[in-house]
């Protein structure tokens, strides 16, 4: 449903709406009580127009869409009060509140596909001041963990840096965490990495992906009101379209479920408007008396004067789609990855920086780093890119290889594998040599070239790694063109990606040791085991072994190879990612699965302390991290709240789609 539209306009002390017009009335004065302050907003701006708007405008709801002067923007006109009710709690009726921003831009393309979502901080998100914000980047990471989105952070950000960001990644969404302050001009001054940057500046440096973002969430400091000079104007004019700024305690459940409620709309194709208004609602409803405070009413949205009433940012069906192939390989798994987010860098410049070989080494424990989960997200984000993933993992493969032939067999077992997942037609291999009837059913083929397979893997003749290498690189080439067939994104840049874990349980399966049968190593160029012309990279996780020393200390210096560390998380990083999990309701228990957050005045120290007992480890995120916090809301220090419960009880109440 698309909120009927009624533009509030105020020009020269006079309030016009489409169905009559009257003086402003008086203006509250600083400092009144939030009641009395919302009541009075009300009787100024609406007073005796609003049951003509509401009988213009009969049904479940409308969007009031207000066009007002700078010198009316200190006001929180989002709190208003009809007497019975704030208007954004009336259980009768759904009343969303925008406001409008001139622009000379039109209404931009919707987002096919899953949306990039970029969070950028310009402080390291770990900084005490900046931690709240940090906490709301953590919610809003569930608009990835659904599968509706390619999410990217990045903090301790320069100016330089936001911008490089913007441009090698063009995200559809950002969301920028700061710290802000205003100058004698009027306008907000962001601080990143220590210095202040100008409205005009941040401007460029978000837009520098060539092409505005569809939508700005800004959780800095004075830039949720509006004025000619300010951060939200200067996007709008630039051709943002939709730019929201917080305003208050961000950890209140009436600002998550605002939240929780806007992204989805963006990522799911609703009306940003109706979404807001429910969110919104839906947490006052749960207060026990919403007009004693106003935190709820700070959410602020500005959207350009020319964006359609009914404007759908995103065309959810491809991304769906996605998830669906995801799931389908087994990749989309709750929660998300914590950390490694270096690691992750290195793999968004798999294929611009031409790695062949990108490995992951433990030098001492590899127990509980999350080596499965690590590639299953890897191969998550691959997918958005699209590229092929094939994932040599236990529950893929349970047994490691430990012969030449084995490696190359579970490489072409995983592409028979996921030729069945995705409904593709399955490429003749030529490694196999299998013969198979051109028109033959898919299933018969897929049949015959497990069998051909099987034979390859347990016969006792010699192989030539020359020739394997060659027939190897051209199925993997051969299969990569055939998902081009599955359409946005796959194309022409798709590539397959091999994703092995636990390289050091390969015994014998290596190579590169004179003397030693050959391995998986010896079928590496700098093209990974594809051709020049179309690579495919592996990445590995591994702990020490042998003869991955001497690779490494043979390869040193080549580009095309890369070993990064695999070890527990810093202990600051480990604290925040268990809380960017635990801010999301996922847990099969129902007892945990709630949202967990740390409660307000908390100690910092006994929460970093107690989570030390998880050793930073990202598998611990399972069970014991809700061992932990479930400890610490005993003691007081952490709150649990059931967001999805309190949604799903208000979405049937109001016969939504939960």
């Amino acid at each position: 449903m698309t909120l009927p539209r009624v533009v509030v306009r105020v020009a020269d002390g006079l309030v016009t709406t489409p169905v009559g017009a009257r003086p402003l009335g008086p203006l509250p004065a600083p400092g009144a009580p939030p009641h009395e302050y919302g009541k009075a907003l009300f009787a100024a701006l609406l007073g005796p127009l609003w049951p003509r708007v509401l009988a213009a405008n009969a049904g479940r709801g409308v969007e009031l869409a207000l066009d007002l002067p700078a010198e009316l923007q200190g006001h929180m006109w989002e709190a208003m009060h009809d007497g019975a009710h704030p208007l954004g709690a009336n259980p009768g009726l759904l009343v969303a509140v925008t406001r409008l921003v001139p622009s000379g831009a039109g209404p931009p393309p919707e987002v096919r596909g899953a949306p990039r979502v970029l969070f950028a901080s310009g402080a390291k998100l770990t900084e005490q001041v900046i931690l709240p914000g940090a906490m709301f980047l953590g919610l809003l990471r569930e608009c990835e963990s659904a599968g509706l989105a390619l999410a990217r952070v990045a903090d301790g950000l320069t100016l330089d840096g936001l911008a490089r960001r913007c441009a090698a990644f063009e995200p559809d969404l950002v969301h920028l965490v700061a710290h802000g302050r205003p100058d004698e001009d009027g306008r907000v001054l962001v601080e990143l990495a220590g210095a202040m940057a100008a409205p005009d500046q941040l401007v460029g440096a978000l837009l520098a992906g060539g092409r505005p973002p569809i939508a700005v969430v800004l959780s800095v400091c004075h830039t949720a009101r509006l004025s000619p000079a300010s951060l939200a104007a200067s996007l709008i004019a630039a051709g943002v379209p939709i730019v929201v700024a917080m305003d208050g305690e961000i950890a209140e459940p009436a600002c998550r479920l605002f939240s929780k409620r806007l992204v989805r709309a963006l990522l799911n194709g609703d009306g940003v408007a109706e979404a807001a208004a429910h969110g919104r609602r839906a947490a006052l409803m749960g207060e026990r008396d919403p007009a004693d405070g106003d935190d709820w009413a700070r959410p602020t949205v500005y959207t350009a004067a020319s964006l359609p009433p009914a404007f759908r940012p995103v065309d959810p069906a491809p991304a769906r789609a996605l998830l669906r192939m995801a799931e389908q390989l087994e990749l989309a798994q709750q929660p998300l990855y914590i950390g490694r987010r270096s690691l992750f860098d290195e793999v968004d410049a798999l294929f611009s920086a031409r790695r062949a070989l990108l490995v992951a080494c433990a030098e001492g424990d590899f127990r509980r780093l999350g080596a499965t989960r690590l590639l299953r997200e890897i191969g998550f984000r691959l997918l958005h890119d699209g590229h092929v993933p094939l994932l040599l993992a236990p529950r893929a493969h349970p047994t490691a290889p430990h012969s030449l032939r084995q490696v190359a067999a579970q490489v072409l077992q995983a592409v028979v594998d996921t030729c069945e997942r995705l409904s593709l037609p399955a490429p003749p291999l030529e490694t196999v040599h299998a013969a198979l009837p051109a028109d033959a059913p898919q299933s018969a083929v897929r049949r015959g070239l497990r069998k051909a397979i099987a034979a390859f893997s347990t016969s006792p003749d010699p192989l030539d790694v020359d020739d394997l290498r060659e027939s190897l690189a051209e199925d993997l080439s051969s299969f990569a063109r055939a998902a081009q067939a599955l359409g946005e994104p796959f194309g022409p840049h798709t590539r397959a990606v091999v994703l092995a874990e636990g390289l050091h349980q390969w015994d014998g399966a290596l190579g590169w040791i004179s003397g030693r049968p050959p391995g998986l190593l010896d079928l590496l160029t700098p093209s990974g085991l594809g051709p020049p012309e179309r690579p495919a990279p592996v990445i590995a996780t591994t702990a020490e072994s042998v003869e991955l020393g001497l690779f490494k200390a043979e390869r040193a210096g080549m580009a095309a190879y890369r070993f990064v560390p695999l070890a527990a998380l810093p202990e600051d990083e480990a604290t925040l990612g268990y809380q960017w999990v635990l801010l999301q309701p996922w847990h099969e228990q129902d007892r945990y699965k709630k949202v967990w957050v740390a409660a307000p005045g908390h100690d910092r120290e006994m929460l970093r302390e107690a989570f030390s007992t998880l050793e930073g480890r990202p598998a611990m995120v399972d069970y014991e991290l809700y061992l932990v916090a479930h400890a610490l809301a005993s003691a007081k220090i952490f709150l649990s709240h059931d967001d999805e419960a309190a949604w799903r009880a208000y979405a049937e109440l109001n016969r939504l789609a939960p």
